[in-house]
């Protein structure tokens, strides 16, 4: 079985979780062969060759007209894949023009909410979460061509670390007593930080709590301004810190105690997350989470099991849910469920699913 994964891109925020389900399917199936295309010039390319994948590089002639990117066509020659698998838009449009023309299979992963048009050649697609699975099928794409499959993680990468925990904290000069919430992202409207820290203005608390935000985008300042707002406000009761982008996120996860992904909606910005790799992340090293009820986050949030979910968008229902979150604070029934939970998106079942999907539709071309 000969794979061809097509992403019209030169570098992947998520390159890491998706290099390892390849690696992984590659474990799993004897008969599997995988091949990677994507543009050159950027760090994709390298990392690809480095996992020990088969790699082509293609810079397409015009993206938005794949007649004219006729060189696809020519890595379809020869290689000669059973099926392609494509992710981001200009991808499924290029490969579901020249797998027509090939009479090769298109399966195309989708992890936003896009138009239409991108996808209409593409014989399945794979929604990264029910909320996008549903509005792909008010685009019209019958269910029969839909099969959710979400993004998925090295389960046990993630997996609590006592010794971490422990001096991490140490050196961010938190006592061991003291609940840490912690959020991720790019400082952007839709990732509603801002609503975030509000919600942190009137939050109901006696005892001392740490709030840590890594990340960096254009609302930093305003977001840093109001946050030490809040720190003078709330003396000695909240302390919001701000840290950068880190490379690796597990200390950060395994030295808190409750995890916070505030995005939605947000009209001309964009929004919500589809399925978020950083919520995966948490669940994984065993934090309860305090999502809004919108996008990809209730597949694995649970409202009062593994996690808190609040009215998408509404600063007074995210305060109560982070209130319930830090009274539930030391409770190990919602760690543990939260890595329960998180287990099911391990990396191994996400290369058996994708595998089982690949050989049922080379069966019916057959």
């Amino acid at each position: 079985m000969r794979i061809l994964h097509y992403v019209d891109e030169n570098r992947l925020s998520w390159s890491r979780p998706w290099l390892q389900l390849l690696g992984e399917m590659e474990n799993l199936g004897d008969d599997v062969k995988q091949h990677v295309a994507c543009r050159p010039g950027g760090t994709l390319e390298g990392q690809v060759r480095a996992a020990g994948f088969d790699v082509r590089t293609y810079m397409p002639r015009a993206a938005w007209l794949p007649p004219l990117c006729a060189g696809f066509g020519k890595i379809l020659r020869d290689v000669r894949p059973d099926v392609i698998h494509t992710r981001l838009s200009s991808a499924a449009a290029i490969a579901g023009y020249w797998g027509r023309r090939k009479r090769i299979p298109v399966i195309s992963t989708v992890d936003k909410y896009p138009k239409a048009k991108y996808y209409r050649k593409s014989d399945w697609i794979v929604p990264s979460s029910r909320g996008v699975a549903r509005h792909m099928e008010g685009l019209g794409f019958p269910p029969g061509r839909l099969q959710v499959i979400t993004n998925a993680i090295r389960v046990e990468e993630y997996a609590p670390d006592p010794g971490t925990r422990a001096r991490f904290r140490s050196a961010a000069g938190v006592p061991e007593a003291t609940p840490v919430i912690l959020a991720m992202g790019r400082f952007v409207p839709w990732k509603g930080f801002d609503l975030f820290l509000h919600a942190l203005e009137s939050l109901e608390c006696s005892e001392p709590l740490a709030v840590w935000i890594v990340g960096e985008g254009p609302m930093e300042e305003a977001l840093r301004d109001l946050g030490q707002r809040i720190n003078s406000r709330r003396q000695g009761i909240v302390k919001v810190s701000f840290f950068p982008f880190a490379d690796d996120v597990r200390p950060y996860l395994r030295a808190a105690d409750i995890f916070v992904q505030p995005s939605w909606h947000v009209p001309g910005s964009g929004g919500p997350e589809t399925f978020s790799l950083a919520l995966l992340e948490a669940q994984a090293a065993g934090l309860p989470a305090v999502v809004f009820d919108c996008g990809g986050a209730p597949d694995l949030v649970e409202d009062g099991f593994n996690g808190w979910l609040a009215a998408p968008g509404d600063v007074m229902s995210l305060r109560h849910a982070l209130e319930k979150a830090v009274a539930a604070t030391g409770k190990s029934e919602f760690s543990l469920r939260a890595r329960k939970r998180a287990a099911a998106h391990d990396v191994k079942r996400g290369a058996e699913l994708h595998l089982g999907l690949y050989r049922s539709i080379i069966g019916r071309k057959a």
